[in-house]
């Protein structure tokens, strides 16, 4: 209830139970106290599906082409939020790009997270922005790109309403929000993500890039909507009426 009060949304609550009850579980263990009531099952971890987006193609065309020259501080965030979207590489990888990790036309680099090393094709448009800084983007940090990258979508006319839910009160309500207000670092990664499977790209190969163990996590990860699902069952042969050969 103090939490709702205060408007924390529904996960934020959650991660907040969670973290209590590993605190209780812990300390009871060490017989630090007895009370057992964070094991009732209504003391549980609560979780709401997060409303997330990603920018289309021509929505992505739109931002590259957007003419920034007369300001250079969105010139160079909307640049390094499309090198995001041109690799599916995490935030913490793809604002460090240098060139020790471009070879061969492909970009090597081990990534922060995990460890591992990720090898990603560079496209034409990656190529003409990585060139502009000789390879090695200048130094940005997150709460700047996140800060200013709705900005430089909403000049680039990404508003198209986005229905989301928020915990008001204690109650769910659902509000509709700009796409600009939506995109972060992150959006880029997603956006790479699920342009790569729309583009037919094999999910095995998409999550050698994204790092996702599973296809299962992957598939959940990539934001197709229910039209663009239709649109690429509409190529399959099934949708198409022809019969495979033996």
């Amino acid at each position: 209830k103090y939490f709702s009060k205060k408007d924390y949304t529904t996960n934020s609550i959650g991660k907040l139970i969670k973290t209590l009850k590993t605190i209780l579980r812990a300390s009871h263990e060490e017989k630090l106290h007895s009370n057992v009531e964070y094991q009732r099952k209504g003391f549980k971890t609560i979780k709401a599906e997060v409303t997330e987006v990603y920018l289309d193609e021509n929505e992505l065309e739109r931002l590259y082409k957007l003419d920034l020259t007369k300001d250079k501080k969105h010139d160079l965030v909307r640049d390094v939020f499309l090198v995001g979207c041109y690799t599916a590489l995490r935030y913490s990888d793809y604002s460090r790009i240098k060139p020790i990790h471009i070879k061969d036309g492909v970009i090597e680099i081990i990534t922060k997270k995990t460890g591992n090393k990720v090898i990603v094709p560079i496209r034409p448009e990656l190529e003409r922005i990585l060139s502009k800084y000789d390879y090695e983007l200048p130094r940005t940090y997150e709460q700047m790109i996140n800060l200013n990258i709705k900005v430089i979508c909403k000049k680039a006319k990404i508003n198209d309403g986005i229905e989301i839910e928020k915990l008001k009160k204690g109650m769910n309500v659902k509000l509709e929000v700009p796409k600009c207000e939506m995109v972060k670092t992150h959006t880029a990664r997603r956006t790479a993500a699920t342009l790569m499977y729309l583009a037919n790209i094999p999910t095995i190969d998409i999550m050698k890039i994204t790092g996702h163990k599973t296809e299962s996590n992957l598939l959940k990860y990539i934001k197709v909507t229910k039209e663009e699902t239709a649109k690429r069952l509409a190529l399959n042969s099934f949708f198409k009426g022809v019969k495979k050969s033996n």
